[in-house]
């Protein structure tokens, strides 16, 4: 009796499908896994060079920056001055 449990159609397909599963598996990891490390190494090599370009951009961006905080300051001062003027010239008429 207990060996026609293994043999009936329906455990037949059970294992049929189980073996199947992890004959996917098995192929999937052997050919995914080479896929996933070429990738890791394309962003680790863009990774190196995005950090080296911002390593060099970075210093300019950071002495634009304080050009532009330089100028902003100025005209600041140039617009209370104006707003200065202003409000003499109209208390003036």
């Amino acid at each position: 009796m207990e060996k026609q449990k293994w043999y009936s159609p329906q455990s037949i397909i059970v294992i049929a499908l189980i073996l199947l599963i992890f004959i996917y598996i098995g192929v999937d990891v052997t050919k995914t896994k080479p896929r996933i490390q070429s990738d890791i190494d394309s962003v680790k090599v863009q990774y190196k060079e995005l950090s080296t370009f911002l390593d060099a951009k970075i210093p300019e961006i950071d002495s634009t920056l304080k050009i532009q905080a330089g100028q902003i300051s100025t005209q600041r001062d140039d617009i209370n001055e104006l707003s200065k003027k202003l409000k003499e010239l109209s208390k003036e008429e």
